[in-house]
């Protein structure tokens, strides 16, 4: 069944992709979901017949010189709307500065609080006279089909769902008997009675993704490069020059060590609860039986409806009785 996700989203997003493309917004933080997401990604570009020319986060960005019919990728996840707000702004940037060139924002979950941000958004995008919106979810879709009418809109699966079994095998670790609830800790964790739903007879992992230790040292190396691009933007001199050396660092050193540890972490539990989209996608790519409890607002439950309601070993939990 995830495989048939991942051929969702060649049908769905291969046709978009005519030339040559940059790629941004790539996530040089410790989320492994989000990194998941870059890969699965990257394995889908490398079928096809055209270069990556450019390759940047947010923090690295300066603009490139392309070609008007350069495409943009923008990365997807769970990031386009204003509880995470600096990625929609940054999009938005992007708009403004390729106003002719294709983009496309890869599959996002969509969510806002604010309507007024929402509209402003929608009329900020719609400016723009070709860019596609790729939904993630069902609801996430029809947010943008009734309020950005203006752009192409569709509805894709995570893009994570394009990691290869081949690169999965090469990091998973012997499965043991051991149970793990994977909590997160930051402002999309739901409220629940966890103990309600967890075994009481097993033992039980409470863990995050262990990149969020910021003492291990390719973190420790990556803060440093970000400390160094800080200091050379205020005297003016050097930036282009650290972006570029940081780029190449979370390339091929930083994004490859995340995958690393993320899949040996989870891959050694013979069951997983997880508040974590991504470690319900990781379960399954790994074949994991899972319980998925919901975040603070609905993106799991709506991504669960969206595609993995008839996926065997995965129980949802949406809201306490």
């Amino acid at each position: 069944m995830d495989r048939q996700l991942s051929k969702i989203v060649i049908q769905k997003i291969k046709p978009l992709i005519n030339s040559n493309y940059i790629f941004l917004d790539l996530p040089y933080y410790t989320n492994i979901g989000d990194t998941l997401i870059w890969k699965g990604t990257e394995e889908f570009l490398k079928k096809m017949p055209y270069k990556c020319l450019y390759r940047a986060s947010i923090e690295t960005y300066n603009k490139p010189s392309i070609s008007k019919d350069t495409t943009i990728l923008l990365q997807g996840g769970g990031n386009f709307g204003d509880i995470w707000r600096r990625h929609t702004e940054f999009c938005i940037r992007v708009m403004k500065d390729f106003p002719e060139n294709p983009i496309i924002i890869l599959p996002q979950t969509v969510y806002y609080v604010n309507n007024k941000i929402l509209k402003q958004d929608a009329l900020e995008m719609g400016k723009h006279k070709n860019v596609s919106i790729c939904a993630r979810d069902h609801i996430s879709y029809k947010l943008l089909v009734n309020n950005f009418s203006k752009n192409n809109i569709l509805l894709a699966p995570d893009m994570a769902f394009c990691i290869s079994n081949q690169f999965l095998n090469r990091y998973a670790k012997r499965e043991q008997n051991k149970v793990l609830f994977f909590k997160r800790k930051d402002k999309e964790l739901q409220d629940y009675d966890f103990k309600r739903y967890l075994p009481e007879r097993e033992t039980i992992d409470q863990r995050e993704w262990p990149s969020m230790d910021q003492s291990l040292v390719p973190t420790k190396i990556l803060n440093a490069l970000f400390r160094g691009l800080c200091i050379s933007r205020k005297i003016g001199f050097g930036h282009k020059q650290i972006s570029q050396l940081i780029d190449l660092y979370a390339n091929e050193v930083y994004m490859p060590f995340l995958l690393k540890i993320g899949i040996r972490f989870l891959s050694q539990y013979k069951y997983v609860y997880t508040t974590r989209l991504h470690g319900a996608i990781l379960s399954i790519l790994l074949k994991k039986p899972l319980t998925f409890f919901d975040n603070s607002y609905g993106k799991n439950s709506t991504f669960f409806d969206s595609w993995l309601k008839d996926f065997k070993n995965i129980k949802l939990i949406k809201t306490e009785n």
